[in-house]
């Protein structure tokens, strides 16, 4: 098995790397799944020392990156992989110039999102309302005065040096007493179905090997309505 990971031209990809491992990761690709096809179903030959055999492939891809995204398309004999910068995308799809990279072809990757079902669950989460409860409330300290929180008189000496500042847990009425609510998230279940094209630089014949894949199945949170009133504990 060999592993490889193509940035272009040596110093820029000594600076993408290490601006990589500064970021501690430079992007998370979505994981799929897809066949390679190939020129009258030679193998591909990406570089000296890159190769890849027409087949069924594993697939990584990032479709919104932040500032670089990578590429790589695996198997148990092979494993490519590139970084892209996000310079590179336009719109939903990426252009890899052969003259960046050191490939021997250019990489057109486009990909549209195909809808699954819609999900929806409820969840509770945390919120604040009027009722009787325990909680911490401020007091400044002035000597052998004090003063408590939301009085003018603790406005006034806020900012005195000769007051102390102290939490006590009272128990009591109050109008932002801690509690929870349900709330009702509706998440959309949805895939990416990618097209790589591998053609030869500066010409116009037909790709000398395509791949066609799709990512995995996720889901994202595209409504929350509130499904009660908030309950103070």
């Amino acid at each position: 098995m060999f592993a490889i990971c193509w940035l272009g031209a040596p110093l820029r990809r000594l600076a993408v790397l290490s601006l990589c491992l500064l970021m501690g990761g430079c992007s998370s690709s979505l994981s799929g799944q897809g066949y390679l096809f190939t020129q009258d179903s030679k193998p591909l030959q990406l570089a000296d020392d890159v190769t890849l055999e027409q087949g069924h492939m594993r697939l990584e891809f990032n479709p919104d990156p932040w500032l670089i995204g990578r590429l790589r398309l695996h198997h148990a004999q092979s494993d490519f992989s590139t970084w892209v910068s996000s310079g590179d995308y336009a719109g939903n799809s990426f252009f890899i110039d052969s003259q960046d990279s050191g490939l021997n072809y250019d990489i057109q990757a486009r990909w549209r999102e195909v809808h699954g079902e819609t999900l929806e669950g409820e969840v509770s989460e945390s919120c604040t309302a009027p009722g009787y409860c325990s909680k911490p409330v401020q007091y400044l300290e002035c000597g052998k005065k004090s003063y408590r929180e939301g009085g003018k008189r603790y406005e006034k000496h806020e900012d005195d040096d000769n007051c102390e500042e102290r939490s006590v847990n009272e128990q009591g009425n109050f109008p932002d007493c801690p509690g929870h609510r349900l709330v009702r998230n509706r998440y959309q279940v949805y895939k990416l179905q990618l097209g790589l094209e591998f053609r030869e630089p500066f010409s116009d014949r037909s790709p000398v090997a395509e791949f066609d894949g799709e990512s995995h199945y996720r889901q994202r949170l595209v409504d929350t309505i509130s499904a009660g009133a908030c309950q103070a504990y």
